[in-house]
């Protein structure tokens, strides 16, 4: 998880449900067509099939790290470089799988992805509010199933699930798991938010899930010190799906 020291975070319980929210997850303008082609890294429009083999690109290895976005791409945020392990919470329910693969690391979930890089940004002009930004990757039509998943799991799973195998090893239960408005951008996103709770204490988090191709974006938000405001920043969310945008376009023109 990032290092932040505050002392919302001295509790125990409040501890280990950052440690399992953070250390899992913890992904300018929105992207959206407008209906003339995307732009091909010489500045010429794409059109056509080479338009859709450029979409398609799978991003791997240095490729999708680098299609992170960093700190000197944005204001007011602190970049946390994080090398979470692998790490894979069980669902106890089947149904809520694709929710608790939402708050794993690595490529271990289902459908398996390619390969994996995360970030996460510490707002200084919101105190105690922090993004994690994670990216992953998938072959064939797995990015797509991902989402379809977490949809069809969001429909099913509101009155809440529990995880085990957590970061510090505490079980988590998820309550109050409700879908929100996603933000524009991509090829489909979907966004939710849902109360973690162990040991005592509670916190909110909202996590929004958007697919460019056969890549995927993950925004983990929590705000440490006003829980209920865990908002995704627009510039945020923004700055990353145009520069994922650039990174498989320019990954499937190479």
């Amino acid at each position: 998880m990032p290092h932040i020291s505050l002392p919302a975070l001295r509790r125990s319980g409040a501890l280990a449900l950052v440690g399992a929210a953070t250390a899992a997850l913890l992904t300018g303008c929105t992207g959206s067509s407008d209906g003339q082609g995307s732009s091909s890294p010489s500045g010429k429009p794409l059109a056509g099939p080479q338009k859709a083999a450029a979409g398609l690109a799978v991003l791997r290895g240095d490729t999708i790290r680098k299609a992170l976005v960093t700190q000197s791409e944005l204001r007011s945020y602190q970049a946390q470089e994080i090398s979470p392990s692998e790490l894979r919470p069980q669902a106890d329910r089947e149904e809520c799988r694709p929710l608790a693969d939402m708050t794993a690391s690595g490529t271990a979930r289902t459908p398996e992805a390619v390969d994996f890089a995360s970030r996460s940004f510490v707002s200084t002009g919101n105190p105690g509010l922090t993004v994690t930004v994670s990216l992953f990757s998938y072959e064939g039509d797995d990015a797509r199933r991902t989402v379809a998943d977490v949809r069809k799991a969001l429909a099913t799973c509101g009155a809440g699930f529990s995880t085990t195998g957590n970061s510090g090893g505490s079980t988590v239960k998820y309550v109050a798991v409700k879908e929100e408005k996603a933000p524009e951008g991509g090829d489909e996103s979907v966004a939710w938010r849902m109360t973690g709770t162990a040991q005592g204490s509670a916190m909110p988090m909202q996590v929004t899930a958007m697919r460019q191709g056969r890549n995927v974006a993950v925004f983990f938000t929590l705000n440490l010190l006003d829980p209920k405001k865990a908002d995704l920043p627009n510039d945020l969310h923004g700055r990353q799906t145009s520069k994922l945008a650039k990174a498989i376009e320019a990954a499937g023109m190479s």
